[in-house]
């Protein structure tokens, strides 16, 4: 059993695999980060008491807490981390800085397609990761993502609300409220397929667009480009980091 667990800037989700070697899961857990008590989640997760865990946080100081809280509950906890075995190939400046939850998107992605590849993970930042069919992660972009976006609207000017960001009923908005939803939206659809063109002029190399992330759903209604959908690519990467350093722990499932 493997209990998987995604710490993110606004949200967190747990999603447990019966049997790792297979990528079925169920989802626990989907919450914003702020609504969760960490200490009180051991009733939602006694189940799965002496399970493998595997954690992917872009949230030190909550997955330190975490791990304290649970280090004697869970079988073994493993951490995210560039030092772990992946399979690729991070050929950025400062690895050790590079986002968790990016490593563990593309492994998955890498795993699933073997494609030169545009990783967006549109979540609290929109993230864009370009990953070689050779599994070599050669860097990115990251912007702020739609929610973002609406809010600082609102904290930077005298006037603007914060918009509810969903699908805009047309790209021309007839008052404020659809005129920030077109412009959060559209805006964003149309920096990822400008900034995918851009990377492959200057690679000079077709991408194939990978969405993931809270936002990929809406984000997939309005992206032209021929692209996939997997909202929970980090989950399936989480269990794939897991099975190749499960060795590490004493286990012996093998991919």
């Amino acid at each position: 059993m493997l209990v998987a667990i995604k710490v993110g800037n606004s949200t967190a989700q747990i999603a447990f695999f019966q049997d790792p070697k297979i990528d079925n899961f169920s989802l626990i857990l989907e919450s914003p980060k702020e609504k969760i008590n960490w200490k009180e989640l051991k009733s939602i997760l006694s189940p799965f008491r002496e399970a493998e865990c595997i954690i992917c946080s872009v949230v030190p100081q909550l997955s330190e807490n975490f791990i304290r809280n649970y280090e004697s509950f869970f079988k073994n906890i493993l951490l995210i981390n560039h030092t772990l075995i992946t399979g690729l190939n991070i050929k950025v400046k400062n690895p050790e800085k590079f986002g968790a939850d990016r490593l563990t998107c593309s492994v998955a992605a890498y795993e699933k397609y073997k494609k030169n590849l545009a990783i967006v993970d549109a979540g609290t930042a929109t993230t864009i990761t370009i990953l070689s069919n050779k599994g070599e992660i050669l860097g990115g972009t990251i912007m702020p993502g739609l929610k973002i976006m609406s809010e600082c609207l609102k904290e930077k000017t005298a006037q603007l609300p914060i918009v509810e960001i969903n699908s805009p009923e047309s790209i021309l908005g007839t008052d404020t409220l659809s005129s920030i939803k077109s412009g959060v939206v559209w805006g964003t659809v149309f920096a990822v397929e400008g900034i995918v063109k851009k990377i492959e002029e200057y690679l000079q190399q077709k991408l194939s667009i990978v969405l993931t992330g809270g936002n990929a759903h809406l984000l997939s209604k309005y992206l032209s480009y021929p692209h996939f959908l997997n909202p929970y690519l980090v989950i399936e990467g989480m269990r794939l980091i897991y099975l190749k350093n499960i060795k590490k722990l004493g286990g012996n499932y093998e991919v």
